[in-house]
């Protein structure tokens, strides 16, 4: 009695874990594919990987997450998709240990940008639970439904090998297929990176010319610096000088937003006799330079450009931000 109630215990279960398994890394591939740009700038953040690499990565995954839960889903090759599920898992594993022990608060991009998750302790568990589950589907197939069954039981040999290959033309086209759309839409966000950057650096340009900036000497600060000067006398202003969609994502905390194609028409709102801090994304970006220029031309006379790689450094070490 016991062990027929084993039996159907494991009849339905299994199945179950099957398809939540299955759906976890179906929908995580596919939030990933509809914004393929931000998971690319997810996986350029780790630093785990060259540009090109890092751009391969972006792509690889989440067409392998994907096929690999509708596998799951369907009910195909059972035990070798839980395998290389269980391949991904581990990867995912040293990738969250890596992150958590070099660059902690980073988002994981888990399920795409659509959840901002930054990386914890707790994806360690989330991912130990999954890696169980497969370890039950490599183990033990006990199926009440899937397409593997259905073809075993219900199909002769001949004709399910032929439904067996078409299925397998069908998953390489539909890979094929995900892949240039994954590509298509990493290369367009690229090309609008590239885009904004040239706008950024001609809106530079324009604001160097009509305020007759002379190349002043800014003083630098680095980011660790600037956070001593941060908790040590609050009588420091940061102004952050990027757009307001970039300050939304990530910002000093108490920092004034003020984007560089504002900052000559508000210099009345700057106190002239406070020193002032002004950021934005470090070595990659020269708005915080433009902006301590146009300050120190305009009178303020203690004006610092945060070094480093500004505000991405300021939150990779978890200095206080919103």
């Amino acid at each position: 009695m016991e062990k027929k109630s084993y039996n159907n215990f494991l009849k339905y279960s299994v199945p179950a874990i099957r398809i939540l398994v299955g759906l976890v890394f179906f929908v995580s591939g596919l939030l990933k594919i509809i914004d393929i740009s931000s998971f690319r700038d997810i996986v350029i953040s780790l630093g785990l990987f060259n540009g090109p690499l890092s751009f391969l990565a972006s792509i690889i995954i989440p067409v392998l997450e994907l096929l690999l839960g509708l596998m799951l889903l369907l009910g195909i090759y059972i035990r070798v998709t839980a395998i290389h599920i269980n391949v991904l898992i581990i990867l995912f594993s040293w990738v969250t240990f890596y992150v958590l022990n070099n660059k902690p608060e980073l988002l994981c991009g888990c399920f795409g940008n659509f959840f901002n998750l930054t990386f914890s302790t707790y994806h360690f568990i989330v991912l130990l639970v999954l890696f169980i589950f497969n370890l039950v589907l490599i183990v033990e197939i006990r199926e009440t439904w899937s397409l593997e069954k259905y073809l075993r039981d219900k199909i002769s040999k001949k004709r399910k090998m032929l439904i067996i290959e078409i299925l397998t033309y069908i998953f390489i086209a539909i890979g094929i297929i995900l892949i240039a759309f994954a590509i298509y839409n990493n290369l367009k966000g690229l090309r609008n990176s590239v885009e904004s950057e040239n706008t950024a650096i001609d809106q530079e340009a324009s604001i160097i010319e009509t305020s007759g900036i002379d190349e002043p000497v800014i003083n630098i600060l680095s980011v660790d610096e600037a956070y001593q000067a941060y908790i040590g006398n609050d009588n420091y202003l940061f102004v952050d000088v990027r757009t307001v969609s970039e300050y939304e994502d990530g910002h000093i905390e108490g920092a004034l937003l003020m984007p560089l194609s504002e900052i000559g028409d508000r210099l009345s709102e700057l106190p002239m006799d406070r020193p002032i801090v002004v950021y934005c994304n470090g070595s990659s970006c020269n708005r915080s330079g433009t902006a301590a220029a146009i300050l120190v031309n305009n009178g303020f006379t203690e004006v610092y450009d945060l070094g480093g790689t500004g505000i991405i450094e300021w939150i990779e070490k978890n200095y206080p931000n919103d």
